[in-house]
């Protein structure tokens, strides 16, 4: 029994189909998917029919010398003539496209043109309608499939940026013909989830006919009905479904969608930094203003009032003043004189007035003589004069009468 290695088998691959001249200029026919054109001019797709694909390349050369650049799109059934490509480090089978004849579009695109139509014309994917989605979401549901890729590129992408940010997983199939109706139950149940603060719905890349249960109408009136935010995030950048314009935000892939909606935290920690700097700053502007207004209004309700009531009541004062100082000094006056008056009538009542006129004072034993009849022959009395005084003894006392 021979046993190949993968690079000889794949080598035996290669050389049967070179040696087979059909497959060096045959015709296909097929619906064109998954349509990618790259920065070089290229086009990359697939080409389908009900049971199979192929992946074919169409150079940049051969597609603008045979009038094909603009011309292709998802949908369009389309006979080419094509050579069989097999790339042997790979193992890859590809047709390389070498002229192309295109046909009617595929009943599929066909479908999805006409319920667009339909849906834009009846509003479901109006701008006005659409949601922001919140800033930081504690808890985000995810209506998908538990085993596909979704679930993971998302929890993953989610964990690097910010892993406090909670998941609900609302687990439906994303394939088939019985998939639309039960995607729409999932929307509607993470929508009823009280916790649950934004949706995203998904599924990965695939074919037409494999993400066609997301243009079916009832997805897309869930999707529009929905009151939480809501982002769609089908297929690859290149796919467009119906769901995707009728969600708040269209994610281009489910790892995108995941980026649009759980902020990284050193993000969340510079907003709220500037939050904290803005706040600072309109408060102390508002404080001034407010001190600036309420001075204002000081200066025209109480300010100028009290200062011309202060200038009204100095005035008042002063005179006040004025009339008192005249008052005092009118009363000082008038005390002085009686003062002098009463100095005057004191100076008479002086002894000493008396002694200047010639008149004596006399004393016996500190006591004033005022009749002779207070001494006896013998007593020794002291009389004072203008000028002095001296002591005498009495010799002999005379009485009038």
């Amino acid at each position: 029994m021979d046993v190949f290695s993968i690079s000889k088998l794949n080598n035996l691959i290669k050389r049967v189909l070179e040696r087979e001249y059909v497959l060096k200029n045959c015709y296909v026919a097929g619906t064109i998917a998954n349509l990618k054109r790259h920065s070089t001019g290229h086009y990359y797709f697939s080409l389908k029919d009900d049971d199979a694909s192929v992946d074919v390349a169409l150079w940049a050369g051969t597609a603008q010398k045979k009038g094909l650049v603009g011309q292709l799109e998802n949908g369009l059934f389309v006979t080419m003539r094509a050579t069989i490509n097999f790339y042997e480090k790979t193992g890859r089978l590809s047709l390389i496209c070498n002229d192309m004849e295109i046909g009617q579009k595929s009943p599929y695109q066909l479908a999805f043109e006409a319920l667009k139509k339909e849906l834009t014309a009846l509003g479901y994917f109006d701008e006005a309608h659409k949601q922001p989605l919140p800033l930081m979401p504690a808890t985000i549901g995810l209506v998908t499939s538990e085993s596909g890729a979704v679930l993971h590129d998302i929890l993953h992408v989610a964990r690097q940026r910010n892993p406090f940010v909670q998941f609900k997983l609302f687990a439906v199939p994303v394939q088939g013909d019985k998939a639309g109706p039960l995607i729409a139950k999932g929307i509607e149940r993470a929508d009823a989830d009280k916790e649950v603060e934004l949706v995203i719905v998904g599924r990965g890349g695939g074919s037409m006919e494999d993400l066609w249960c997301f243009n079916d109408r009832v997805v897309v009136e869930a999707v529009y009905n929905c009151k939480t935010p809501i982002v769609s995030a089908v297929g690859h950048e290149t796919d467009y479904t119906l769901c995707d314009f009728a969600a708040d935000v269209r994610g281009a892939t489910p790892s995108h969608a995941a980026e649009l909606t759980v902020s990284p935290v050193s993000y969340l920690l510079e907003q709220l930094e500037s939050k904290e700097t803005y706040l600072h700053q309109y408060m102390k502007q508002t404080i001034e203003t407010k001190k600036q207004e309420l001075q204002a209004i000081f200066n025209r309700k109480l300010g100028i009032p009290a200062l011309t009531l202060i200038h009204q009541e100095s005035s008042k004062l002063n005179d006040l003043e004025h009339r008192l100082t005249g008052a005092v000094q009118q009363a000082v006056g008038k005390k002085q004189n009686n003062l002098l008056l009463m100095g005057q009538q004191l100076e008479l009542l002086n002894p000493l007035h008396l002694l200047l006129k010639g008149y004596t004072k006399i004393e016996h034993q500190g006591t004033p003589i005022h009749s002779v009849t207070a001494l006896t022959v013998g007593d020794s009395v002291n009389i004072t004069m203008n000028d002095g005084s001296l002591t005498a003894k009495v010799e002999e006392i005379i009485k009038n009468g």
